[in-house]
């Protein structure tokens, strides 16, 4: 979470939930992350359903944040 300022935008991003759980047996499914291939073209996307984020392997720790950053900011929702 240290990538961004805002950790609620992230959660919901995310999961589609506006907070994170009391504690960690809330999480149904518990979230993960898949790296997909090396693309700084792309944004990350997210399967809310399962909480699931999936986030192109980046050539730098910058481009993360930005695409990351944009990706949430756009909340535009749809099948991918």
């Amino acid at each position: 979470w240290n990538m961004t300022e805002s950790g609620d935008i992230e959660v919901y991003f995310w999961t589609s939930s506006p907070s994170l759980p009391a504690s960690e047996e809330g999480f149904q499914p518990m979230p993960s992350i898949t790296i997909r291939p090396p693309d700084d073209q792309h944004l990350p996307t997210a399967n809310t359903c399962i909480s699931r984020l999936y986030v192109p392997l980046y050539s730098s720790k910058q481009i993360l944040k930005q695409k990351l950053l944009l990706a949430i900011k756009t909340k535009n929702f749809g099948f991918v």
